[in-house]
């Protein structure tokens, strides 16, 4: 603070000086921290980086395997000849086994899924599935008598 002259007091210059050091102090703690998150965000992005080259070379080795040949996957994908031989000898065989048999396990849950529900239908009982509903839980179903084949009518009459 400046009295009447103008002139600033010896404490006041020394307040001053003290909130400029003050100022500089926490501009230094908040440029560390920046610079500490940055360098964890870019190695963490790295790693992800890395994680996902490994994941496209393997899907690449996959589709090597599946389709026949280099030649076809590029054809699907654009991906030029190269990087998709360089992506495929990257990738051990013994992976690309284990990712297939994972794929095929895949596929074939999706496929028995279906089944699964076409056995539910069928515990639960019939006619079920024709009406859209399915009885409360500890609820049974009586059985219903099916109607004669049209074959089996067919004999009966004549």
């Amino acid at each position: 603070m400046a009295d009447e002259s103008g002139t600033v007091t010896v404490a006041e210059m020394r307040r001053r000086r003290r909130a400029r050091e003050a100022l500089n102090d926490r501009v230094k703690d908040l440029t560390d921290a920046q610079v500490v998150a940055s360098r964890k965000t870019a190695a963490d992005l790295a790693e992800a980086k890395a994680a996902a080259d490994v994941a496209a070379a393997e899907a690449l080795a996959v589709a090597i395997r599946v389709y026949g040949g280099p030649a076809e996957v590029t054809e699907l994908t654009g991906i030029p000849v190269t990087e998709v031989e360089r992506a495929g000898r990257a990738v051990p065989t013994a992976r690309v086994r284990e990712l297939l048999d994972g794929l095929q396990g895949q596929a074939e849950a999706k496929l028995s899924g279906k089944g699964k529900r076409t056995a539910a239908v069928n515990a639960i009982g019939p006619g079920a599935e024709a009406e859209g509903t399915a009885p409360a839980p500890g609820m049974t179903v009586p059985a219903q008598e099916s109607a004669p084949a049209p074959e089996a009518a067919a004999a009966s009459v004549s």
